[in-house]
């Protein structure tokens, strides 16, 4: 083999180690984030498939809804679930009515749009 081969061989090699480990590092610095959303997203998607079912929800109806509720993200050993069900249930219909997936009326919430 010539040098320049070889040379050229170690450089591709360091440099596709240095992206792997680049896009690990920025990966693992999200991830708290990424599993927040991921955690909200499940919780969105479980009250919007009750609404189908119901018109109305409430507060409790929520916190039922995100018993043993978790999420976890493919190839990491992390992950997060709820532990203050109050607080999650709180924070995550302010979420959905500050963008428009459902509205409220009185002390229960029900689908934007429906009347």
């Amino acid at each position: 083999m010539k040098l320049v081969t070889v040379i050229v061989g170690v450089l591709l090699f360091a440099l596709a180690t240095m992206i792997i480990y680049g896009w690990g590092i920025v990966k693992q610095k999200n991830e708290s984030q990424d599993l927040m959303n991921l955690l909200f997203s499940k919780g969105e998607s479980k009250v919007k498939k009750y609404l189908k079912n119901h018109d109305y929800i409430t507060i409790t109806d929520v916190e039922k809804l995100s018993e043993n509720l978790e999420a976890k993200q493919v190839f990491s050993p992390n992950k997060i679930v709820v532990k203050d069900k109050k607080d999650y249930a709180k924070q995550l219909m302010n979420y959905m009515v500050k963008t428009g997936q459902v509205e409220i009326e009185g002390n229960r919430y029900k689908k934007a749009g429906k009347h």
